[in-house]
């Protein structure tokens, strides 16, 4: 791998008024082509800016801001056709907002809502047709409330209540939409209807 340094001034992000010299560092795969381009903080390793990452075939397969070495904004990934893989939302190196996942079809695959690298919100994950499959809520990382899977025709198939990372509550299926079974957990224990 080639590597290239170049030296380049930056407006600092949370001064304008200072600005921040940078080196460029340039990484090549064995026939010249980029596979590596980001900027570091002037005689450091310290990643400042967007780096970007190539595929083989030239097209760009990661893009990843950074400020002060942290990752912090959005992380892009995306498949050798282009489209896009992953979207990822940092605040100081740590997974805040939403994140995104995509089939190489272009369809969502899933998605996540975190808070200060906690899961907190509901987790959505899809069928490779796009379809939602499952709907998971997270509160503080753990499972809280009621928790659905679908078919591929968007027809709800099963639901569990969770309270606090364990099931409580009903556990329901389903057949086409109409419900086929109910029991009913506490404490992590099924106590209502357990033969299934």
């Amino acid at each position: 791998m080639l590597t290239f340094n170049e030296a380049i001034a930056q407006d600092s992000p949370s001064n304008p008024e200072v600005s921040t010299v940078l080196d460029t560092i340039r990484e090549a795969y064995p026939d010249g082509s980029p596979s590596r381009i980001y900027t570091v903080q002037h005689g450091t390793t310290i990643r400042q800016g967007t780096a970007i990452s190539y595929h083989p075939n030239g097209k760009v397969a990661v893009e990843a801001p950074y400020v002060d070495g942290k990752l912090d904004g959005v992380f892009h990934s995306y498949f050798e056709n282009g489209k896009t893989w992953q979207t990822i939302g940092y605040r100081k190196g740590i997974e805040e907002g939403i994140t995104t996942t995509y089939f190489e079809n272009g369809f969502k695959k899933s998605k996540e809502v975190y808070r200060s690298g906690i899961l907190h919100g509901d987790v959505e994950e899809y069928y490779e047709s796009g379809k939602l499959r499952r709907r998971l809520p997270y509160i503080l990382g753990q499972l809280h409330g009621t928790a659905k899977v679908f078919d591929e025709l968007g027809a709800a198939t099963e639901e569990m209540t969770f309270e606090k990372g364990l099931r409580h509550g009903p556990y329901r299926k389903f057949n086409k939409g109409i419900k086929t079974f109910e029991a009913k957990f506490a404490n992590n224990r099924c106590v209502e209807n357990c033969d299934f």
